[in-house]
């Protein structure tokens, strides 16, 4: 009974994370699915959000103003990193594989940066947003997961709501499918490409500050997240943002229940088996199944 109950915790636990990885994963995607680019950066945009948050409460110790400013930094990041890195490799032979070596190396950039400034490698992290537990029963849920996933679902329920709802929407899910005769239909596709990179980097840069007191702040946090969306985007099917939000509640439980019984590097190996074999059973992922 009492490991019915650790069990049953766990998966609570693991669905409130992947709700808050979704908002990593699906930008991820979201690039993917509208440029045909990966970004490898993405982790380090969260790691900017994160430093933009903690940076804005040191000066104004409100917290109401440090999650806007993680978006804003990070949403800028992606539009120049676009415009000044990703665009010009677009005519080139092999683009794709081009983009994932400039962003990559963007990352190393991004870090080293960070790491010989003043904030140097020490650990940071913002104070909690929502102390406090709430107890169902036997169950203990902490208020901030609890908190933090219905602003992880709000942030996404918007993002749904201007790609399905709105004219921009529109024009991604045209250049999405046919880049040519999107622009025939007087769609700016590199307008598309460079707002698609700034929403994307602005929710890393939300979970970067909104996920500052799980995984704190520091210059190589990004990696973390990144490789867990990585591996959420895979399952879910890359450009496939139901998908993408469907696998990110998965790897959240199967991570949560995983590090339970195992060890964290035990789990990491799990996480990538259980990639390996849903893409044997469905290599497309969970497209067109959840879609």
């Amino acid at each position: 009974m009492v490991e019915a109950v650790i069990i049953l915790q766990q998966i609570i636990n693991g669905l409130l994370f992947g709700g808050q990885l979704a908002l990593v994963a699906v930008g991820l995607t979201l690039i993917w699915g509208v440029t045909r680019i990966l970004n490898f950066a993405h982790g380090a945009m969260f790691m900017i959000g994160g430093y933009a948050g903690l940076l804005t409460y040191t000066a104004t110790e409100s917290l109401l103003l440090a999650i806007p400013a993680s978006v804003l930094a990070a949403f800028i990041l992606g539009l120049l990193t676009e415009v000044l890195i990703v665009r010009p490799l677009r005519g080139r032979e092999n683009a794709e594989f081009a983009a994932i070596i400039a962003t990559f190396g963007l990352a190393i950039v991004l870090e080293n940066i960070v790491l010989v400034s003043p904030l140097g490698s020490t650990h940071r992290s913002l104070p909690t947003l929502f102390p406090g537990v709430w107890q169902v029963g036997p169950l203990f849920l902490i208020t901030e997961q609890i908190y933090l996933f219905i602003i992880a679902v709000v942030a996404l329920a918007l993002l749904f709501a201007i790609i399905k709802y709105t004219r921009l929407g529109m024009a991604m899910r045209a250049v999405a499918q046919d880049q040519d005769t999107a622009e025939l239909m007087g769609v700016r596709s590199d307008r598309i490409y460079a707002i698609t990179f700034a929403v994307s980097a602005g929710l890393a840069g939300l979970a970067g500050s909104l996920l500052a007191p799980i995984f704190t702040v520091y210059p190589t946090v990004g990696w973390q997240p990144f490789l867990l969306a990585f591996i959420v985007v895979i399952i879910g099917g890359l450009g496939s943002v139901q998908g993408t939000l469907f696998a990110a509640l998965l790897i959240g439980v199967l991570e949560s229940v995983s590090i339970t019984f195992v060890s964290e590097q035990t789990t990491s190996i799990l996480l990538f088996v259980a990639m390996i074999v849903i893409l044997t059973a469905k290599p497309t992922g969970f497209a067109g199944v959840v879609d």
